[in-house]
């Protein structure tokens, strides 16, 4: 988590305000959304080892005394081979085009000598906005090969700061941020000062769901699923959601499923406890398995999912 001194001393520098839009962008499993959680010291975005976790801009909202970042988590830098990966790059290129600044994620544990295609794509797209460039899971690389990476990085972003971090651990986190708020312009609050995201309770009722089938399932299964809640009602001390995973195959419900209900019955547990620490409060959940033949490629699902509201 980032250390109080930081926040403290952050609030207390100046006499304007520092607010604006960060869009932090990466390749799949680059850590954006560990990052975004380490900011706000809380567990926003859901993480999985599993790339291309997040499918949609996350809007979350660290507020302090002098001081309002709105990060913008966004989905992996891909080339898409389907519709909703059409509409992930889509929302990319929006969090990107209204940011103030952008945070590019670049993980040095998979660097192999050069930079990926996408990525060095993406600098070229960037060149003229203000960037920052964070090097993530740099405890998992040795200090003489980051050297090289840091180098790299200076000459694929041109005039971006490069900033070498740990989510995980928490190194660097703090010059990070001091380094973003000196990149913010003076700015209104966007957000009333408790608000942590703009997205709703429903909404990460699903990503808590979506979670715990990435975590629980191997292989293709996970990607073919979403997860939509049917119904969401608040009760004194108790919250009721009924929801369905959706699943692109009729072979493919059985396995979610599991023997017995076994496998259902833990992704359901392993959610509810989620959905209970993120909440606050006691959960009633109930899942369902529910067939919808190539989903992925069908704008009227991705609308029943919430991916294309409002389109």
């Amino acid at each position: 988590m980032v250390g109080n001194s930081l926040m403290e001393r952050s609030s207390g520098e100046g006499t304007g305000r520092v607010s604006g839009f960060v869009a932090v962008v990466g390749l799949p499993n680059a850590g954006k959304s560990t990052l975004v959680n380490r900011f706000l010291m809380k567990k926003i975005s859901i993480v999985t080892p599993k790339p291309q976790t997040t499918r949609s801009n996350i809007t979350c909202i660290l507020t302090g005394d002098a001081y309002q970042v709105i990060f913008i988590d966004t989905p992996g830098l891909l080339t898409p081979r389907y519709r909703m990966q059409e509409v992930m790059a889509s929302f990319i290129t929006s969090a990107v085009s209204d940011a103030d600044l952008i945070l590019v994620l670049v993980d040095v544990s998979r660097h192999d000598g050069s930079f990926h295609p996408r990525l060095a794509g993406f600098a070229e797209e960037i060149r003229s906005r203000k960037t920052i460039v964070a090097l993530t899971k740099i405890d998992l690389v040795r200090k003489d090969s980051l050297l090289g990476i840091i180098a790299g990085a200076h000459d694929l972003f041109h005039g971006a700061e490069i900033v070498p971090v740990s989510a995980t651990e928490g190194d660097g986190m703090d010059d990070l941020f001091s380094v973003i708020l000196g990149h913010l312009p003076e700015g209104p609050v966007y957000f009333p000062g408790d608000m942590i995201s703009s997205e709703s309770e429903r909404f990460f009722a699903s990503e808590l769901i979506r979670e715990a089938v990435f975590l629980a399932m191997d292989e293709e299964i996970p990607y073919a699923t979403a997860a939509v809640i049917d119904r969401y009602e608040e009760k004194p001390g108790l919250v009721v959601i009924i929801a369905s995973i959706l699943v692109e195959k009729d072979s493919q419900k059985p396995i979610l499923i599991g023997r017995g209900g076994r496998t259902i019955k833990d992704i359901g547990t392993r959610a509810r406890l989620g959905i209970e620490e993120f909440l606050g409060t006691k959960v009633f959940l109930d899942l369902r398995v529910k067939v919808r033949k190539d989903w992925r490629d069908k704008d009227a699902y991705l609308r029943e999912i919430g991916l294309l509201k409002g389109r």
